[in-house]
């Protein structure tokens, strides 16, 4: 696109504009996040059942059976995997799974963390180690099967996704 504004003249293609002002020219070039395939490629899980707030049941994950997959919460289960301790008989199951590890904090960053199955009045009765990766504005989890059935991942909606983002700019010939 090529637009003239008085003596100034834009051109701007995909994603690199060039300012043409009086014998100045400054090229800024955005590079755009490219993100792991995990952030394109997750199975998505709104079951409100698996809420914090929802009642106890025997539900189980099965789902992850046949090995590891990525998954994002969404909708009424929430959008994230609990951060804190979940009592017993609580989001559709009798042994409840919450993260206990520390959020990857920057974009495109992927940490890996434990979740504990609380059983009784042992909020870490039983382990598994999980990834989690900052998408940007979502997280998604790389998920296993629990060391038990009737046990189940939880999740909850907290008040704020917190991430870091870096853009790359540069401005030449000044």
């Amino acid at each position: 696109m090529i637009r003239q504004n008085r003596s100034v003249f834009l051109l701007c293609q995909l994603l690199l504009c060039i300012d043409f002002t009086a014998a100045q020219f400054t090229q800024t070039t955005v590079i755009p996040s490219i993100l792991p395939s995990q952030c394109y490629d997750y199975t998505t899980i709104t079951d409100a059942s698996r809420n914090v707030n929802a009642v106890g049941s025997t539900n189980c994950d099965t789902i992850f059976l046949s090995g590891p997959r990525w998954v994002r919460f969404m909708g009424d289960s929430g959008t994230q995997l609990s951060t804190t301790p979940t009592d017993p008989n609580q989001c559709g199951t009798q042994v409840t799974g919450w993260y206990s590890g520390l959020m990857p904090a920057v974009t495109q960053t992927v940490t890996n963390g434990q979740v504990c199955f609380s059983w009784h009045s042992n909020s870490c009765t039983w382990s598994n180690t999980i990834s989690v990766t900052n998408c940007g504005s979502f997280y998604v989890y790389e998920l296993s099967m629990p060391p038990v059935c009737a046990a189940r991942y939880c999740t909850n909606t907290p008040s704020i996704l917190q991430t870091t983002t870096t853009t790359t700019t540069s401005n030449i010939l000044k």
